[in-house]
């Protein structure tokens, strides 16, 4: 991975915690490393469920080499392996979730050729 795929991401999910803040979520931890994967994001909800966030940025001129799009990404297997992480998170944490359930999403980012950021919020991919 070359470091500008790597800064594009950081700057990615970095963009996400803010737009997360302005729909009203409550971010809670940031780049969790479990046994099973990372969690991009961890966020409650303001209906008060917990939200595990799976970032998946691309830039425009990516997305025209390889042509996928950010959600195109999140394979079979990425998403058993999100899955997995939630799950043990899940069970660190029960008096967390115990009330509120959780849900999986993903957040799609495009960076265009300008510099902007864009996202897609997609809900409980599972």
């Amino acid at each position: 991975m070359d470091k500008t795929h790597i800064l594009t991401g950081k700057k990615g999910e970095e963009f996400c915690v803010k737009f997360l803040k302005k729909e009203k979520f409550k971010v809670l931890e940031t780049n969790l490393r479990t046994n099973f994967g990372e969690i991009d994001i961890i966020g409650m909800s303001k209906d008060k469920i917990l939200v595990f966030f799976e970032v998946k940025t691309m830039s425009e001129g990516s997305i025209n080499r390889i042509g996928m799009s950010p959600e195109d990404q999140m394979t079979r297997n990425k998403i058993a392996k999100f899955k997995r992480a939630a799950q043990f998170y899940a069970n660190q944490h029960p008096n967390l979730i115990k009330d509120v359930g959780y849900r999986l999403d993903v957040l799609a980012v495009l960076l265009n050729k300008n510099g902007q950021f864009s996202v897609a919020h997609y809900e409980n991919i599972t």
